[in-house]
């Protein structure tokens, strides 16, 4: 670990600077013994234009990003947050979401070459011959047509494309729709990347589906837990013991049906950063985006620094 602050600290220097920023960077450094978990979803290469419904960052930033967080804390693997312990510097865990293979192609190099060990929450879909999230399928209409005739298809009176992923994410029948009107492969992760992913990295569980769980009846959701998991387990050649909540949604009737299911730790998508005594089936991360460096330290400063939890999704 402190070799790879070392590189850190190296490939770093001086992307903070010590203007607007400096007393958000000095609060962080006074925050000893605190944590905070980041999620990110898809890193895309320079020149590519973001869609509108799934989170993204440039390549090039989100290296800036990690380089900025190596400065400002301990960049460790998750599996510190769930063991604890004591530390003098702010610790801060890197997160993954969903199956793009960007985290192979782009994450990963970038990871390696800054010596930091991140946490991937797969779903697997391709080991099952699935196709395209629903939410990618969504953006891909966006992206052909007007807002108001995808709107029309999936029956859903809305003024914007966030709102109208906000009526697909509570409507199975509207994400089985865009499913069933898929029109191209899904680019997810195959069995070879997934597997090159776990030999440097943690894979956690993401669920098959990515389903909102706290909706759906005991049956369903006993299944979605499992379902899936443990082929994804064979191929990343590691147990899968950290599950993260689709879509951030969890409460304490999925968390007991993960308690059951083996897992040791759950995150939601709360933004809070991690507390002594916290429930570990609860707890937080944090998804800053396309942020540029300076504000990802004044907002990690602010959640850092937080005396009541945010709250709940």
């Amino acid at each position: 670990m402190a070799e790879a602050r070392a590189v850190l600290k190296r490939l770093g220097a001086g992307a903070l600077g010590l203007g607007p920023v400096g007393r958000a960077a000095r609060s962080i450094g006074a925050a000893r013994g605190r944590a905070l978990v980041l999620v990110y979803h898809r890193i895309t290469p320079e020149g590519q234009a973001p869609g509108a419904i799934v989170p993204s960052v440039r390549e090039t930033l989100f290296r800036r990003h990690v380089q900025a967080l190596g400065e400002l804390g301990d960049v460790v693997p998750l599996e510190a947050f769930v063991q604890g312990g004591g530390r003098r510097r702010v610790r801060l865990a890197l997160t993954f979401d969903d199956d793009y293979q960007s985290h192979a192609s782009l994450v990963l190099p970038v990871l390696h070459s800054l010596g930091v060990r991140g946490t991937f929450f797969l779903c697997g879909r391709s080991l099952h011959g699935l196709g395209p999230y629903w939410f990618e399928v969504l953006e891909g209409l966006l992206q052909r047509r007007p807002l108001d005739q995808v709107a029309r298809m999936l029956g859903a009176a809305v003024a914007t494309a966030e709102q109208l992923a906000l009526a697909c994410e509570r409507d199975l029948r509207r994400q089985h729709r865009l499913e069933q009107v898929a029109e191209a492969p899904a680019a997810h992760l195959g069995s070879e990347q997934i597997a090159a992913l776990a030999q440097s990295s943690t894979v956690g569980f993401h669920t098959l589906h990515h389903r909102v769980l706290t909706a759906l009846p005991y049956e369903a959701l006993e299944r979605e837990v499992t379902e899936g998991r443990e082929t994804l387990a064979a191929v990343a050649g590691q147990p899968l013991r950290l599950f993260a909540y689709p879509h951030g949604k969890g409460n304490a009737k999925v968390a007991a049906q993960l308690r059951a299911a083996g897992y040791a730790a759950a995150w939601t998508g709360i933004p809070n950063a991690a507390r002594a005594g916290a429930d570990p089936f609860m707890l937080g991360r944090w998804e800053p985006g396309d942020l540029s460096v300076d504000e990802l330290v004044v907002k990690l400063a602010i959640r850092l620094n937080r005396t009541r939890p945010a709250e709940r999704v």
